[in-house]
């Protein structure tokens, strides 16, 4: 049996398992995940804190199991050489940037964070045309130069060493540029290397996650931003993070944990699935700058979607509001009690109803264009 006869099968069942989700709905799409083998995207990975090298070359029934399933794979930590994280994606929300990018052949793109380079070389297979790549990492982009060339894509994908920040102005105008690291916003020097229709997709930082945002230009000028689907990137090294006032708040918090004498069981409408837990933390972050992802010492119980004003926090999950101890937390969880209310008398609008204005950061060395102005196309909110 070839190394081909044995992944190819994979690739076509983690294909058919994201038909299945719904992240993916195109034939493009679907033809260019069976297509372009993960594996040869990883030399090495990390579970449970312990690193275990890889031959792509040769894979073993472990690896193709590993690659061609839904999950993302650590490649480095910052105890490595590389010198922080770097992963290649899960391969769901992989497929549900793709379909949102609505690529086409032709397309130029520039991607803004290589990682493995398996997404760049997902991008070259369905545009058929030249993709240039960046990764700040020095070492984490050689190995994905190595692979680039070990899945055959060397003709399209170009990867580059450097700051994202910056963008590549060499290989534009971009008819796309993609990010797949978390952003604070978007970089100015990315606008300029835009042709006048083309389109922006990042996940940038909001309510302590990174939803991808799709940014346009095309209205007077002035850059906008509507939220596609929900996604939790690893933050972005550099100014693309830093360049914010404040930084975003992030998952870095651990707070005390709830005093459950205190639980507001019904203040959280009933029947909340995955999708409408995230729809009503969007709404809460629109709402309310102090939105967050935060967790809590010595448990992962209340991790997720919380509202943090200094030591004080309530925690939103679907079994209610969980306050921290304090008589500042009554008063935050009327604050925010009120804003779900809202929330749930609008009909609960999804995600995808929000989106804002992006306008520069001041204060800082490096400036970002930073989601303001959040509105929603539902009627109350």
């Amino acid at each position: 049996m070839t190394v081909i006869d044995q992944w190819t099968p994979k690739a076509q069942a983690l294909a058919a398992d994201l038909r299945t989700k719904g992240a993916i709905r195109s034939a493009l799409v679907e033809e260019a995940i069976i297509a372009v083998p993960r594996h040869a995207f990883i030399t090495g990975h990390y579970a449970h804190g312990r690193h275990t090298p890889v031959d792509p070359d040769q894979p073993t029934d472990e690896l193709l199991t590993l690659a061609y399933s839904d999950r993302g794979i650590m490649t480095h930590t910052p105890a490595d050489s590389a010198g922080g994280f770097s992963s290649t994606s899960q391969p769901s929300i992989v497929a549900k940037m793709l379909e949102a990018a609505r690529l086409r052949p032709g397309m130029r793109v520039l991607e803004i964070g290589a990682g493995t380079g398996w997404n760049a070389s997902l991008i070259a297979h369905m545009t058929k045309a030249d993709v240039h790549t960046i990764e700040a990492s020095a070492q984490v982009a050689s190995e994905a130069r190595e692979a680039v060339e070990r899945a055959g894509m060397t003709e399209r994908v170009t990867v580059h060493t450097g700051d994202g920040y910056l963008g590549h102005p060499d290989g534009g105008p971009y008819d796309l540029i993609i990010a797949t690291c978390g952003t604070a916003g978007v970089a100015p020097a990315w606008l300029d290397q835009l042709t006048p229709t083309a389109t922006i997709l990042a996940p940038i930082a909001h309510g302590g996650l990174h939803p991808l945002t799709r940014v346009t230009t095309h209205t007077n000028g002035h850059p906008t931003g509507r939220l596609v689907t929900t996604a939790d990137f690893m933050a972005a090294s550099g100014p693309l993070y830093t360049g914010a006032t404040p930084a975003p708040a992030t998952r870095g918090q651990h707070l005390p944990a709830p005093d459950p004498k205190a639980a507001r069981p019904n203040s959280v409408p009933k029947g909340l699935d995955n999708a409408s837990y995230v729809d009503l933390w969007m709404h809460l972050a629109a709402h309310d700058p102090r939105t967050t992802c935060a967790g809590t010492e010595h448990t992962t119980e209340y991790t997720g979607c919380s509202v943090v004003a200094d030591d004080t926090a309530v925690f939103v999950q679907p079994t209610g509001l969980h306050l921290t101890a304090g008589p500042k937390a009554q008063t935050l969880a009327d604050e925010t009690e009120r804003v779900i209310t809202t929330w749930e008398h609008s009909g609960r609008p999804a995600l995808t109803t929000w989106s804002c204005s992006l306008t520069p950061t001041t204060g800082t060395q490096f400036s970002l264009l930073a989601p303001t102005n959040w509105q929603s196309n539902c009627a109350d909110t």
